[in-house]
């Protein structure tokens, strides 16, 4: 059986997270396992509607494995990225 190639959806732009200029293709190997793509997926759209918090609370119930995943890993920079910003933002006004 060949791998299949996997490549990720053109929308996949989030905040904080420098989009590299081709994607790099998966094969069936590397992709993670439907239910886990699904709680990333969750998180990068928490983070499109402004809310870091639930983000990473969808990343918090990946199985430990899965944490190092790229896309995993890229989404949970980001959700940190934004709550330090609003942290600096409070701070500032304080």
């Amino acid at each position: 059986m060949q791998p299949v190639e996997i490549q990720p959806p053109s929308d996949q732009s989030v905040p904080g997270v420098a989009q590299s200029g081709k994607a790099k293709p998966l094969n069936i190997q590397e992709a993670p396992p439907l239910k886990t793509a699904l709680h990333i997926k969750a998180a990068e759209y928490w983070l499109k509607l402004g809310e870091a918090d639930q983000a990473l609370g969808e990343l918090d119930a990946l199985p430990s494995r899965f944490w190092t995943c790229g896309w995993a890993m890229k989404t949970r920079i980001a959700a940190m990225g934004v709550l330090r910003r609003r942290r600096d933002e409070l701070t500032v006004q304080a």
